[in-house]
């Protein structure tokens, strides 16, 4: 390889690193697409956190939830059609999961 060659190789390695550099600050300065992400997140953590508690409810709640999921069903179709929507749904089921949370630890204070 002479010299020309290996120097235009190197250019083209530090062109690349320059191009990847310049990627990852672009990334890290996107707050829309980094809010999306813990957006996204957030409500993964919410969903999986919902489950676990479903399961782990008395029989009588897991019926009420049931029945409120299927009443429930066609507001979650529309809200994901309608961001604005989808914000009020995680709130209310934010708020649902706290109330579950309150009967269970009453109902477990009340079995002390």
């Amino acid at each position: 390889m002479s010299e020309q060659e290996r120097l235009q190789a190197e250019i083209e390695a530090t062109r690349a690193e320059l191009a990847e550099t310049a990627d990852a600050l672009a990334a890290k300065l996107d707050v829309k697409a980094q809010a999306s992400r813990k957006v996204h997140q957030a409500g993964e953590k919410v969903s999986d956190r919902y489950s676990s508690v479903k399961q782990s409810a008395p029989a009588p709640v897991q019926k009420a939830l049931e029945k409120t999921e299927h009443a429930v069903s066609p507001l979650m179709t529309q809200a994901a059609a309608d961001k604005r929507r989808t914000v009020l749904v995680l709130a209310g089921a934010t708020v649902l999961l706290l109330v579950i949370r309150r009967v269970r630890r009453r109902a477990s204070d009340a079995g002390r």
